[in-house]
């Protein structure tokens, strides 16, 4: 019987509807960017985004802030319960710059028992049981050995729990030496997820990632700054018109109180209130969104059988 474990115990797939599949809620990077902007926590701020989301049916959250960047298990279970919407948490290490210690100290071996606790027993004394391996991260145009490490402990990690797995290509970048390390661990490319690809401008990359049977993530829309709205959506009309619409999910990746909705940012319901109605001015069908924001997150987020 297949599931998808959130922070509040496991669901069917079916209960998911419209997901956001690459967010944070609890974040803390204040410690690398030496700033305050990216510290996210439970306020009611927080919250008025959240319930916007909810307006527009959305009802599933994967929350990717993972071991060194902030992350709150018990926070993400008491917001999950209060708001009435399903939270997939995350267990991993994100990339060089920003990790622990643990990340360096650790073998292969040892990383991945940490990573299979988080997702089999919980997260500390929490009960939280991860739901997702990510976002394991490599740096901008290289993987770095210690990277590489923490990737092939991830590989080991959905081998022995079966649990998704997304990574972080920094702005879109090294998505092909991903690919070889998880060919290279035979892992089954259907429960893995590319992040950020609609950083990507390589079409042809794009599409050698998604021929491989895996999944790629648009997951910094709203973020014009990085790649102009137009850009991104034209970028989405290609790959959909190429027939790839069974591997593509949506998100917009906030990582700071400033892109809030009320900070005159985008709002994590940038996405649904001025990205997926340009989509259907632009011709894709409901039955494709739906595609794009409920039906790929079941498959994607379902712990192989």
């Amino acid at each position: 019987m297949s599931f998808v474990r959130t922070v509040l115990g496991d669901i069917s797939p079916n209960e998911i509807q419209q997901t956001m599949i690459h967010e944070h809620l609890f974040f803390d990077l204040s410690h690398v960017r030496k700033e305050t902007d990216s510290i996210l926590a439970d306020s009611p701020e927080l919250e008025e985004e959240l319930r916007q989301v909810k307006k527009f049916g959305g009802n599933t959250i994967v929350e990717v802030t993972n071991i060194g960047m902030g992350r709150n298990v018990a926070g993400l279970a008491q917001l999950s319960e209060r708001l009435g919407i399903h939270i997939v948490c995350a267990t991993g290490f994100y990339k060089e710059s920003v990790y622990p210690e643990a990340a360096f100290t650790k073998s292969r071996e040892e990383i991945a028992d940490l990573f299979t606790s988080d997702i089999l027993t919980g997260v500390g004394d929490h009960g939280v049981k991860a739901g997702i391996i990510s976002e394991i991260g490599s740096s901008h145009r290289e993987i770095t050995a210690v990277e590489e490490k923490v990737f092939r402990a991830a590989c080991d990690t959905h081998k022995r729990t079966k649990a998704p797995l997304s990574t972080h290509c920094e702005l879109g970048t090294e998505g092909t030496a991903q690919l070889r390390i998880f060919e290279e661990e035979q892992v089954d490319l259907k429960h893995i997820s590319f992040g950020h690809q609609d950083l990507n401008t390589d079409l042809n990359e794009q599409v050698l990632l998604l021929q491989s049977g895996a999944y790629i993530q648009f997951d910094t829309i709203g973020k014009n700054n990085y790649r102009s709205h137009r850009d991104r959506l034209e970028n989405l009309l290609i790959l959909l018109d190429k027939g790839f619409e069974d591997q593509l999910m949506l998100s917009v990746d906030m990582t700071r109180k400033s892109y809030f909705r009320k900070n005159d940012g985008p709002g994590y319901v940038y996405l649904f209130d001025t990205f997926l109605p340009d989509l259907r001015k632009a011709g894709v069908t409901d039955l494709v969104i739906d595609k794009l924001m409920i039906h790929n997150p079941r498959r994607f987020l379902a712990f192989a059988e």
